[in-house]
């Protein structure tokens, strides 16, 4: 009994409810943007003091240090300073009032039974005008690390590489507890990709196959910030689950979702559909054509049964 209440506490900390984009979608939230940019370039100052205390320009080193910064909320600073912090504007819907509210815990036990225990809050904010839950930081910093270190450093496939986020969102840690397939998650993923490898600078940049400028540098055997993180210039439409539509395991779980859509539209007076904006897609989508594994998804909520990698 102890084992299983030690591991039923494990779980339903360890799996986030699933945020939600469309209830308060009209409220006015102040840009993140230069909150979450100060907040990084100072960690990352911190991080490099760190690693300059080992040997000269040590890369492992260097990416430790890192990692302790841009991870995820459980075990790195920032991904737990953007859920937590009151210096963003969020909209916060607890999973009891959210378009998840009426999956049952043998449909999906995360937001089925966990998060109605622990009410855990999916927190949605804007950044540059994007909607995107704070949630999509840990796949930005931690599975863009695993894509980064699959592709960029052991010399993998770029499918390989991304097939960590298809497993993921499809498997265990994805569908079968929460019950979504988020595709926004994957586009948060690939750019993470980016944005690690351009820590460094060695290798092009996979979507402009053009050479990047660097943010950090070996200087008299120190490493220095040569120019300061903007995580805008990641950041764009597809990362918002309204707009970059997710998928669900099942038939029943696409349907109860639409039927909380329906009510939010006549409690507001407002279309919602998904996408909000096929013109929004439609423009994020042409930077993620020709990929291994399909990044975007056209075809607004359906079940992941139909899905085909």
């Amino acid at each position: 009994m102890k084992k299983f209440a030690l591991a039923f506490l494990a779980l339903s900390t360890c799996f986030a409810s699933e945020i939600d984009p469309f209830n308060g979608r009209d409220v006015e939230l102040a840009n993140a943007l230069p909150v979450i940019n100060a907040k990084a370039n100072f960690l990352m100052q911190d991080a490099l003091d760190k690693a300059n205390e080992k040997d000269e320009c040590s890369e492992k080193a260097l990416y430790k240090q890192l990692r302790k910064k841009f991870r995820n909320q459980y075990t790195s600073e920032f991904s737990k300073w953007v859920v937590e912090t009151e210096q963003i504007e969020k909209v916060t819907t607890n999973t009891s009032d959210s378009i998840y509210q009426d999956f049952k815990w043998f449909q999906a036990i995360v937001p089925g039974l966990f998060a109605k225990i622990s009410d855990p809050a999916g927190k949605v904010m804007r950044v540059n005008g994007v909607l995107i839950g704070t949630d999509k930081f840990e796949h930005f910093f931690g599975s863009g690390f695993n894509y980064f270190k699959k592709f960029y450093l052991k010399e993998k496939t770029l499918e390989k590489a991304m097939n960590i986020g298809y497993r993921a969102e499809t498997g265990f840690l994805g569908a079968m507890m929460t019950g979504v397939m988020s595709y926004a998650d994957m586009v948060a993923n690939f750019n993470g990709m980016r944005f690690w490898n351009t820590m460094l600078g060695k290798h092009v940049d996979i979507l402009t196959l053009q050479p990047v400028s660097p943010y950090v540098s070996c200087k008299e055997g120190k490493w220095q910030q040569v120019r300061e993180l903007e995580l805008g210039a990641y950041i764009d439409d597809a990362w918002d689950e309204g707009i970059n539509c997710s998928w669900f395991r099942t038939e029943k779980l696409v349907d109860k979702v639409k039927v909380q859509m329906a009510k939010y539209a006549r409690r507001d007076n407002i279309s919602i559909t998904c996408p909000m904006s096929t013109e929004k897609l439609n423009i994020a989508g042409e930077k993620y054509q020709n990929l291994p594994i399909d990044i975007v998804n056209y075809q607004g909520h359906q079940p992941l049964k139909k899905l085909k990698k």
